[in-house]
């Protein structure tokens, strides 16, 4: 009786709409990262590195810079200045050819510049973390209640080193082992303290990881003895991924800014969000290869954690699905799983564990919103 009185109270035509883009696209910025004063080198430890190289195919300068999710001038005056529009084209690594890639291709310009924070040390022999890295985001200040976060994603590998040849011995898909090995994710409505970690900080919730391990992270180098490389080729299950043999049947020079290429994470039960935070606890994946990282091979680059790209989706309260509409696809979800008490997912709209009547209500009250 129950469902056929709310269904013919808000029969209403299904409609669909992206959900909204909170981080990312030019909205949002860096909050804060953490310091590691104890580590005496150069350059400011997990600072946003200002390193520039030159790319001799391209004939321009690239470098750590940030992503385009991340506002100008953070830290200092010449942080993250550069051009991220329009495209960049590649010249692509024999190994890639090899497995059908064009001898050349265009991507955006934003992904082919990396943000990267100082994870690992850098000392022949020791790639292991300096320790436990955050960053944190501020989500797009437009809403003052906070967001109802859906989805975050991460492009977590390195797409310069990966794909791009810079000088003609290079034949073989390599990285720097600048991707991530894991990322715990968290969120928070209010901040108090910037400098603070988010770990086991009350104002911030865990909502998971992406990792390596459990498969949303790609392993994108290994060592290569044969080689005699100071970085690890590509594992042949990652050129496969990226040349097509993924779960989308695209290849990354057809389409370079598929989802399929990010690392994510779905969320649910998180409404009123302002912050997103990004913790590093095992540093790159250099350092968590036994076999490179007992290779006595060593570059600078091999320091730091890379992001592409980060990005954060929301929905209005009541949008299950997340497609940024509430209608009548998210009010079938939560009737389907009226009752539930264990892992509910985003069908318990407010988070309190349960889906019942409260979750109902959130849905018709909302209905309509977003589309």
């Amino acid at each position: 009786m129950r469902t056929s009185l709310i269904l013919a109270a808000t029969a209403v035509l299904l409609v669909t709409s992206p959900a909204q883009q909170v981080l990312g696209n030019n909205k949002g910025k860096v909050r804060a990262t953490n310091a590691l004063a104890d580590i005496s080198m150069t350059e400011n430890p997990l600072q946003w590195s200002r390193r520039d190289f030159q790319d001799s195919t391209n004939s321009e300068s690239f470098g750590f810079w940030p992503a385009y999710t991340i506002q100008n001038n953070t830290f200092d005056p010449d942080f993250g200045q550069g051009d991220d529009t329009g495209d960049v084209t590649i010249t692509t690594v024999q190994s890639l050819i090899d497995a059908g890639w064009p001898a050349s291709f265009t991507i955006p310009r934003y992904l082919f510049r990396q943000g990267g924070a100082y994870t690992n040390n850098s000392l022949v022999g020791d790639h292991n973390p300096v320790g436990t890295v955050w960053i944190k985001y501020e989500l797009d200040d437009s809403n003052p209640s906070g967001w109802n976060v859906r989805k975050i994603q991460v492009f977590a590998w390195d797409v310069r080193d990966v794909i791009h040849k810079s000088i003609a011995t290079k034949t073989r898909s390599f990285s720097d082992t600048a991707a991530p090995y894991r990322i715990d994710v968290y969120v928070a409505s209010a901040d108090s303290n910037p400098a603070a970690s988010p770990a086991g900080n009350p104002e911030w919730t865990f909502v998971g990881t992406l990792s390596v391990a459990n498969g949303t992270i790609p392993l994108v180098c290994q060592w290569d003895a044969s080689t005699n490389n100071t970085f690890g080729e590509c594992p042949q299950a990652f050129i496969d991924f990226i040349s097509g043999n993924n779960s989308a049947g695209v290849a990354f020079h057809q389409n370079p800014t598929h989802d399929i290429w990010y690392s994510t994470l779905n969320v649910s039960g998180q409404s009123g969000i302002r912050y997103v935070a990004l913790v590093i606890p095992q540093g790159n994946q250099y350092g968590q290869d036994p076999n490179l990282n007992a290779s006595n091979r060593t570059s600078s680059s091999l320091r730091y954690t890379n992001f592409t790209d980060v990005r954060v989706f929301a929905g209005v309260e009541g949008d299950v699905d997340g497609n940024g509409c509430v209608d009548d696809a998210d009010l079938l979800a939560v009737l389907f799983a009226f009752g539930c008490s264990s892992s509910c997912g985003a069908e318990d709209v407010n988070g309190d564990g349960t889906v019942d009547d409260a979750d109902l209500l959130a849905v018709l009250f909302a209905f309509g919103q977003g589309c």
